[in-house]
């Protein structure tokens, strides 16, 4: 692993395997991944995915899946998963967001859309279809409302014990992240360096057992809730 990559870098596909077909979309993709200074280990299914932190990433290959989402759900650990290779409109991306996906990539995309993809995702941040986002909000939110779903929360109080002891700083970059403020943004506005905004929403993801502002969302959602 490279010095600068403290994180591990997974590339699941069967391609990956000496004897199968090589799939030149793979190639594109492991060939872009260490474009941007990443050590990647190639496996040939989840099933050889060792335990994982979370902050290491895991590109799937989902062209030979028929639940794209089956691995992602029986795997073990925290890694960031990432589909890739996907057709358009082989997968509900809403489903994938409210599961904890972080991204998606089409096997039509540009190289230059897949290298800012990759990037974005380098920054902790997600990578969907704008309007995939949008609708994945509105379905938390009809969720949120059900009666049935909300007696089955447990109940959260900023002085309960079992309440993550936020800040006054970390609960504003809460409210911020839910208006769909992004890290520059919560920078320019709190007065403080984008690195700084990072180091609370690691802070957050880590006392909220989010692993993404979508898990995060969600959570504030269901916060908010309960105060009603």
């Amino acid at each position: 692993m490279a010095k600068s990559q403290k994180f591990n870098v997974y590339l699941i596909s069967p391609s990956c395997y000496s004897d199968a077909k090589q799939d030149p979309n793979v190639n594109l993709f492991k060939n872009l991944l260490q474009t941007c200074g990443y050590e990647v280990n190639l496996l040939g299914s989840a099933a050889a995915l060792p335990e994982t932190s979370n902050q290491d990433l895991v590109f799937y290959d989902a062209a030979g899946s028929s639940n794209k989402l089956s691995d992602f759900y029986g795997s073990n650990g925290n890694a960031r998963w990432i589909l890739f290779n996907l057709q358009p409109g082989e997968l509900d991306e809403c489903e994938a967001i409210i599961a904890g996906v972080e991204g998606t990539f089409y096997a039509s995309d540009s190289p230059e859309l897949l290298l800012k993809g990759v990037r974005r995702l380098s920054k902790m941040d997600v990578w969907f279809k704008r309007g995939s986002i949008n609708e994945a909000l509105r379905r938390m939110r009809q969720y949120a409302r059900r009666p049935a779903l909300r007696a089955k929360r447990p109940t959260m109080s900023l002085q309960g014990g079992s309440h993550p002891k936020l800040t006054k700083r970390e609960i504003t970059i809460i409210e911020l992240v839910s208006k769909g403020s992004q890290n520059q943004e919560i920078a320019d506005q709190l007065h403080i360096s984008v690195n700084t905004v990072k180091t609370h929403i690691y802070s957050i993801f880590r006392k909220t057992q989010s692993r993404n502002r979508i898990e995060l969302l969600s959570w504030s959602q269901n916060f908010m809730n309960e105060q009603l």
